[in-house]
């Protein structure tokens, strides 16, 4: 399917991510899928909070540059 090369495209992560995910998921279980589902909202939602608060401290620190350059 995909290769090295291929980083970054949608081949390369249904073959490096996204199959390994799905073998998790059990049809005697539910939950498990359910719970993958689940932890993607959970990354998604941690990697949207660490970015606010990123762009939180960038503008802190532009004001403290401002301010120590009398700007």
């Amino acid at each position: 399917m995909a290769n090295v090369k291929d980083f970054g495209s949608a081949e390369y992560y249904a073959e490096f991510f996204f199959q390994d995910l799905l073998a998790d998921a059990q049809r005697d279980r539910p939950d498990t899928g359910d719970n993958l589902v689940k932890g993607f909202l959970l990354a998604l939602e941690g990697w949207c909070d660490y970015h606010k608060g990123q762009v939180n401290e960038y503008e802190r620190l532009h004001e403290r540059v401002r301010q120590a350059l009398a700007l």
